[in-house]
């Protein structure tokens, strides 16, 4: 017989730091998502990049299969929003500025580019629910490749991701897969 563990409550509300700070841990809560879908993927180097020149996660994946070196590479451009909590839509967007929404639309690149858009809970309580068998993460990342599509002359613009693309492991795979046969993301 097997009984459903018993969420721990705590006396008074948790002392949360830095609570001017929600963008940037936002981002930190991101950064985590796609650091465990990499491991969940198997042979997937993670890099942050030390100077943010629009690649946010750069990500190597090694198989026997891959065309080139037996290496293909993916350079990652991360998004976060609450804006789409509660919402029933089939996408998902977020704000990006024109020179990298420029720089993930340039035709025929070296390196496969895609966005990855994340949709978290306003309340940061909410982010994270840890129990016996499982850690969960709220809500979910998608991701789009938006490469070829028409440079933008605004200051900012929008990008939508179709939730029909959740970024997981198998998806990241099959990205890499693609890439390493010479394909697009």
């Amino acid at each position: 017989m097997s009984s459903s563990p018993v969420p721990f409550k705590p006396t008074r509300p948790p002392l949360r730091g830095s609570p001017k700070r929600h963008t940037d841990l936002m981002e930190a809560l991101q950064l985590s998502y796609l650091r465990a879908v990499a491991a969940s993927a198997g042979s997937v180097i993670f890099g942050v990049p030390e100077i943010d020149e629009g690649v946010d996660v750069m990500l190597s994946h090694t198989a026997d299969s891959h065309l080139h070196d037996h290496i293909a590479y993916l350079q990652v451009q991360m998004k976060s929003t609450s804006a789409f909590e509660g919402l029933d839509t089939d996408h998902i967007s977020a704000s990006i500025s024109a020179k990298r929404w420029n720089f993930y639309c340039t035709s025929n690149p070296t390196i496969g580019k895609i966005i990855v858009i994340m949709s978290v809970p306003k309340d940061l309580a909410n982010w994270t629910q840890a129990q016996h068998d499982a850690l969960s993460v709220r809500y979910c990342a998608y991701w789009v490749n938006i490469e070829g599509q028409p440079e933008v002359t605004t200051e900012t613009t929008t990008v939508t991701a179709p939730k029909s693309q959740i970024f997981n492991d198998i998806a990241l795979c099959d990205i890499m897969e693609r890439i390493g046969r010479g394909g697009k993301p």
